[in-house]
């Protein structure tokens, strides 16, 4: 079913069936050199094919301004239906899918379709105090607190009892402009708590218009525009706010920051001191966390709040301190700038003064601070409503109360809770870098260091600060606790209960906490994971002190340095790079083998959590030597999708992932890269992606190469004759299908040339024809290959030389016919004939399986190249009469490892090996890009792969050396007399 994409920008304009069309005309002309007209024609007919089709798209995308799914030609078979579904594909859909919640159909669906992959996807419906509570009646322990804006507990009695004498009272909820009674009395009393100097209130209704009200207040106050802020700072998510918030993330998409908005390092005084002398006059404030929340729970040295206040007085810049988060008994003191004696002349709250019911936020500040034009030039509807004030009032007579007792509650049960984290720390060190905090706002910092990780996602998740989401997800779905990464530092677990939490809740948190870090320490993704989708914690593991593992089962931590943690390499190495992604879920657990506890499900799972989860990262590095004296290095590049979640992007979405890839590729010294897999199908054979700053290959020359020669070993070795034999072509049309097509029309009598069968229409007879006409050029011309004397090559130059040709050339398409007509050569889209294969070559470019085993006649060498497989592995035991062989699978000189990704050691698929041998030969330039392949350049690749000592691994069958008794049971099925594997 096709896949309906809202409209990127909203709008409602929708283009007719008519103007597609003409639209479609035209790109065919232009591109294919169509004659059309716009009549029902097949997709094939008009030479869209899987790779020209992935450049039609981002065509049509561009010009529809829609996102198309990359596999959207899957599910048309004419140019009527495509124009028909792209009328559809316009109209935004009216509402959600009936599975849907109503917050993920009306409210958020991307942040409801995040929670759900990183199974964090919780409805509560009831809470009390500490807890909520899910649907099931599940308890959760609250040590997130909304951020520090649920201060008691949830539905806390004092807070209810102030909106419960709000409505006996009668007051006026709203009823500007006047008087306001609550919101006088409210500022008063926060201006009596507060620090010295402060005199006046602005009342909002949330931390972000708090620091909204600030800069405009500044900003007249001084008559200066600039505001300067810290780097990883946050503000809030307004365009003011954000500005100020130091992370671009947030920034970029928005066309933010605002001119005139400045960032320099958190925590640096003299950074600041230098800041503000060399731009004298410009700035009117300085914005800034005592503690940054948001930017990693990160606590500025001792002295530096009071060093920014002096010297802001210095420079004439006002000083903003934004309390919003640690305001208000978080850190244990009404105000955290009270520690250290600051006096701000703008103080900003919000979170906590709501009382954990209804959003309020406050700005305080000096008289030199306020005028008469911020006065009565800003409001807001619903600021400083009675509602809001009495609730606030209420919740500065509970942090008052008995002399400020709930704030000493906080200082000591804060000491305590991080101390316990401090002896998980120590406990710990390999998994915890560092306890931040203060009170009730603590973090923990966990390790970044993947060297001792290696080659574990868990290692990987770690070293792309996205570990702390995946131990969050963890203690909520093991230990029912509920904690949250910080927003601008994903390495960084927060922990930030009520501050009514008791030791009771500190020590439950801990202790879950120690158990979750228990498991993490054993470096066992699917146990961890496993644990997670169970909401069951697994067995206990004992460990020991300072990290060392006991004899209760856990490895050893030893000091690893995996391969791309080393250096850029000596300037005599050519470096490259190669996109890769897990084809299917077990490509998952071939490269981290913890995983291989899962079952089938469960690791479905964790490769839907892990689709687009993290940025491309580096999976592996290699160093290649070549007997030549050539040396490259390069990284292997790890897009998190697999091949059908590839599938299921947008082709805007997926040429910008894989760009990200090469960028990153590139970055790290690549000067050519090479598109594995299916980041060349979606990509159209990487002309999609095509750039000044690096060389690309499809790999898919050598591919093609290597292929034959697999397929020449075996024939050698069970002394088939070649000639005397037929080979079929699935997915001929393609890129390399059509050139394996060519090559083995020297080889082979008879050629049966199949359309992909994996695609939902039937595939048009002029690709297949165009391949067909190949065939016959490449028999008619010179060329270097033996051609066998009975081939469909040889054939064809016998029938060629018969012809009466009176123009000197022969007429390829009479040619072809006659060859159809002698069944010589066959053009089907109908995969049944394959039945009539001795020898079938699988070029697919489809997700899953493709050939059906029972279509095979016993005694059949498959030879597979197609990523993910074309056929399933279990071929093995069911049809013993069938031999399945891997296409281009390469052993490398010196057995160099390239990595875990499902083939053996010291070997790699071809087309990575087409990248690693442009590398050596320093040839970076763009090849084998595109849907059409030169024969020369495979040609060319086998000249380089026996000078730089590449070379066929033996034979190999889902990615590991054929075993002899599976080679001796084909063999005695067959009847065939042939030569051992060794």
């Amino acid at each position: 079913m096709i896949r309906l994409i809202q409209k990127m920008d909203g709008s409602v304009s929708i283009k007719t069936e008519r103007e597609i069309t003409a639209w479609l005309i035209a790109y065919t002309r232009a591109h294919f050199n169509a004659v059309w007209q716009g009549e029902t024609a097949s997709l094939a007919d008009l030479g869209i094919d899987s790779l020209s089709g992935a450049e039609l798209l981002s065509s049509l995308e561009r010009w529809l301004e829609i996102s198309i799914p990359v596999d959207f030609l899957e599910y048309v078979t004419e140019s009527t239906e495509l124009v028909s579904a792209l009328v559809e594909l316009q109209q935004a859909p009216k509402s959600g899918s009936g599975s849907a919640s109503a917050f993920e159909s009306f409210v958020n669906p991307w942040l409801a379709k995040k929670l759900a992959q990183i199974h964090m996807d919780r409805s509560f419906v009831r809470a009390d105090g500490a807890y909520l509570y899910d649907q099931e009646g599940e308890a959760y322990l609250d040590f997130l607190a909304q951020y520090g804006a649920v201060p008691f507990g949830h539905h806390p009695e004092d807070i209810w009892k102030a909106v419960d004498a709000l409505r006996a009272d009668a007051e006026p909820v709203f009823a500007q402009p006047s008087c306001l009674v609550s919101a006088g009395l409210l500022a008063e009393r926060l201006i009596q708590l507060a620090p010295p100097g402060l005199r006046y209130v602005t009342f909002t209704n949330s931390g972000a218009e708090s620091v909204e009200a600030a800069l405009k207040m500044a900003r007249h106050a001084t008559g200066r525009t600039h505001i300067l802020s810290t780097k990883n700072a946050f503000h809030g998510k307004t365009f003011g706010a954000l500005s100020a918030t130091g992370k671009s993330d947030y920034q970029s998409h928005f066309g933010l920051p605002l001119a005139g908005f400045d960032h320099i390092e958190y925590g640096n005084a003299a950074a600041l001191d230098q800041h503000l002398a060399s731009r004298p006059g410009v700035h009117a404030a300085f914005i800034v966390e005592p503690i940054q929340g948001e930017g990693g729970v990160h606590v500025p040295p001792k002295g530096y709040l009071a060093a920014v206040e002096t010297i802001c007085r210095r420079h004439g810049v006002l000083l903003i301190v934004d309390e919003v988060q640690t305001g208000l008994g978080r850190t244990g003191a009404m105000f955290a700038c009270e520690y250290e004696g600051v006096r701000p002349d703008i103080l900003l709250l919000s979170k906590a003064l709501g009382g954990g019911l209804v959003p309020v936020g406050a700005v305080l500040c000096t008289e030199a601070a306020y005028s008469e034009k911020f006065a009565l030039k800003h409001s807001s509807t619903f600021a400083g409503n009675a509602l809001a004030s009495r609730v606030g009032l209420a919740t500065l007579e509970r942090l008052t109360r008995n002399g400020g007792e709930l704030l000493c509650h906080v200082r000591v049960e804060g000491a305590y809770l991080k101390q316990r984290l401090e002896a998980m720390r120590a406990r710990f060190p390999f998994l915890i870098e560092e306890i931040r905090g203060q009170g009730f706002m603590l973090g923990i910092r966990l390790s970044a260091d993947r060297a001792r990780w290696p080659e574990n996602f868990l290692g990987i998740a770690a070293q792309e600060s996205e570990l702390a989401q995946f131990v969050a997800s963890y203690l909520l779905n093991v230990e029912r606790i509920r904690f949250a990464p910080t927003l601008n530092r994903g390495d960084v677990l927060r922990v930030q209960p009520p501050l009514t939490a008791t030791r009771e809740h500190c020590d439950r948190a801990a202790d879950a906490l120690e158990r979750a870090l228990s498991v993490l320490a054993s470096r066992d993704t699917g146990r961890f994971y496993r644990a997670l989708l169970r909401r069951e914690a697994p067995a206990c593991m004992a460990v020991g002190v300072a990290g060392k593992a006991e004899t209760a089962g856990l490895p050893a931590i030893t000091e690893v340095t995996p391969p791309l943690l080393l250096s850029r390499g000596a300037a005599d190495e050519h470096r490259f790079g190669f996109l890769i992604h897990p084809l299917d879920a077990q490509s998952y657990a071939d490269y981290d083998p913890g995983l291989n506890s899962l079952n089938a499900d469960e690791l479905a799972e964790f490769a839907a959590s892990m689709d687009g989860l993290i940025d491309p990262v580096v999976g592996s590095s290699a160093r290649i030597e070549s007997p030549a004296g050539a040396k490259a290095r390069g990284d292997f590049i790890m897009i998190s999708h697999t091949a059908a979640q590839l599938r299921q992007l947008s082709q805007h979405e997926a040429i910008a992932v894989l760009k990200r890839g090469i960028r990153l590729a590139f970055e790290r010294g690549a000067r050519i890269v090479g598109l594995g897999a299916y980041t060349s199908v979606v990509s159209g054979g990487g002309a999609q992606l095509l750039n000044p700053d690096v060389a690309l290959t499809s790999g898919n020359s050598y591919t093609v190469a290597a292929g034959v020669e697999a397929l020449d070993d075996v024939m050698h070795r069970t002394g088939r004759p070649w000639d005397a034999s037929t080979a079929a072509v699935i997915g001929a049309a393609g890129a390399i299908g059509s050139c394996m097509a060519v090559l083995l029309s020297r080889r082979a009598a008879r050629m049966l040339l199949i359309g992909n069968p994996a695609h939902a229409r039937q595939i048009g007879r002029a690709r297949l024809l165009a391949v067909a006409r190949m065939i016959v050029e490449g028999a008619l011309s010179t060329c270097d290959e033996i051609v066998l004397p009975d081939s469909v090559a040889a054939q064809i130059r016998r029938a060629a030389a018969h012809m009466n040709v009176a123009s000197g050339q022969p007429d390829t398409d009479a040619l072809i016919a006659q060859l159809e007509e002698q069944e010589t050569l066959m053009l089907t889209g109908d995969i049944r004939v394959l039945g009539e294969a001795d020898v079938a070559l699988a070029a697919t470019s489809f997700p899953g399986d493709v050939i059906d085993e029972a279509l095979l006649r016993p005694g059949t060498i498959v030879c597979d190249i197609s990523r993910p497989r074309s056929i399933p592995a279990s071929i093995v035991d069911r049809r013993p009469d069938v031999l399945v062989i891997d296409g281009g699978i390469i052993a490398l000189p010196g057995s160099s490892r390239i990595g875990p990704y499902g083939i053996a050691p010291g070997t790699a698929f071809a087309c990575m090996a087409e990248t690693m041998l442009l590398a050596l030969e320093g040839r970076f330039e763009n090849v084998s890009i595109g849907n059409t392949l030169d024969v020369r350049e495979i040609s060319r690749q086998r000249q380089l792969a026996r000078k730089h000592g590449f070379a066929l691994a033996g034979l190999q069958s889902f990615g590991r050396p054929l075993a002899e008794d599976q080679w001796q049971r084909f063999i005695g099925f067959t009847a065939q007399r042939a030569l051992p594997l060794a």
